[in-house]
């Protein structure tokens, strides 16, 4: 795997303008020693390294801190190091969570500031209450700060949705943008009246072409888990995202955005049906929807105060609406800058446009795994023959692909 171009994916990650402070788990090749040369080397960030590793006493994450906390020359960090070793119970929470709000404004001063995970472990290890005293207290500070590690082992799919995982490895694909992408289109959308007959229109399209396709109205059956749906939108190759103003404002339509974001190769693998009714592809009309984001995760926040008994429902959502936050400005930019064509266009004569793009790209990017199928205004290739010659007469074969047996 080439090292120089995984070093240049991590610089082109850091140095990102739209890049925020967050939890990166990076997928590479890379050693951690060579990490740190190499952001080292550039002199323009803030950069800190600390091991995660297990411990028989105290949590990895308390070992983690504290071994933060020696490399701050700070009097308030040492007191609450030893206010740390004397806590217990309720207050150790308290405790920690103050001392690396310190930790992070004493090491982290730079425009951008790295905080370099190594050691046994990486932050898939660390439980979500750790992710968010380390993704909270990044919030107390206006420059940005990278909290990154490199993944150790092999991270289940359902890892907290407060990291961000990023490959720096070169993508080498073949059929697939991904190892378990799923093989028809399917269709991210939020149902209203008004764009009922469009998204028939669209269905229509498909059917007439045999593109095969999944939606939720006949793919989620009696007992199906609608968050594995969710997901599996997110991993497909082909994604028709129909967006509406009532698709912004839906927690399950925005998750299925996130994830799809989240598997990356969005420009390759999603094609936008956009219709934005009155609001404007401009940063007035993304700063509307954060709002409204950000006004939900307050809501649920207040409920999870008042709430008898257990938040967990209300907490997964929360964990949703932070997902979705983090991913809106990519998400805006992909609309607003991406030629998402005329609405009325794509769905005019049951899609036809649309269709034949999407047609275009199961013969042209995924090899065209279902053998009946045939782009719209393409020719069926002509299948590979076989010639037998069982006679002493010569048999001249013309320019042929298949197999020759001459017996």
């Amino acid at each position: 795997m080439n090292r120089d171009y995984q070093l240049e994916q991590l610089r082109s990650l850091l140095m990102a303008p739209e890049l925020k402070s967050g939890l990166f788990l990076i997928d590479t090749d890379l050693t951690d020693e060579e990490i740190e040369k190499y952001l080292k080397s550039f002199g323009i960030f803030s950069y800190v390294r600390e091991a995660l590793f297990p411990s028989s006493e105290g949590s990895a994450f308390e070992m983690f801190v504290v071994g933060l906390s020696y490399k701050c020359e700070s009097p308030d960090i040492l007191t609450r190091r030893k206010q740390l070793f004397a806590a217990e119970g309720r207050r150790l929470g308290g405790v920690l969570y103050s001392m690396v709000i310190e930790m992070m404004g004493a090491l982290c001063r730079s425009d951008i500031s790295v905080l370099h995970i190594s050691g046994e472990l990486d932050l898939s290890s660390l439980s979500h209450e750790e992710l968010c005293i380390l993704k909270e207290s990044m919030a107390h500070h206006y420059n940005r700060i990278i909290v990154l590690s490199k993944q150790k082992h092999v991270v289940d799919s359902e890892y907290d949705n407060l990291i961000r995982r990023v490959s720096l490895k070169e993508q080498k694909y073949s059929f697939s943008y991904m190892e378990n992408a799923i093989d028809k289109v399917h269709i991210t959308y939020k149902h209203d009246d008004e764009h009922e007959e469009a998204l028939n229109a669209v269905l229509a399209g498909l059917d007439k072409e045999s593109i095969p396709y999944s939606i939720d109205r006949y793919d989620i059956l009696y007992r199906s888990s609608i968050d594995e749906y969710e997901k599996e939108i997110g991993q497909a190759d082909r994604v028709i995202m129909f967006v509406i103003p009532d698709y912004l404002k839906s927690l399950d339509c925005m998750f299925e955005m996130t994830e799809i974001f989240k598997n990356g190769y969005v420009k390759e693998r999603t094609f936008p049906v956009v219709d934005l009714g009155e609001m404007k592809r401009n940063g007035d009309s993304l700063k509307q929807l954060k709002d409204y984001w950000q006004g939900e995760k307050v809501r649920k926040l207040e409920m999870m105060k008042t709430e008898p008994g257990g938040s967990e429902f209300i907490m997964q959502e929360t964990r949703k609406i932070d997902t979705i936050i983090s991913t809106l400005d990519k998400f805006w930019l992909f609309i607003c800058r991406e030629s998402t064509g005329q609405y009325d266009k794509l769905i005019e004569n049951d899609a036809a446009l649309l269709v034949e793009e999407i047609g275009k790209a199961m013969t042209t990017q995924t090899g065209c795994s279902d053998e009946a199928f045939v782009a719209p205004g393409t020719t069926r290739p002509q299948s590979n023959r076989t010639t037998n010659q069982n006679g002493a007469r010569s048999v001249y074969v013309e320019e042929n692909n298949g197999t020759l047996i001459i017996n």
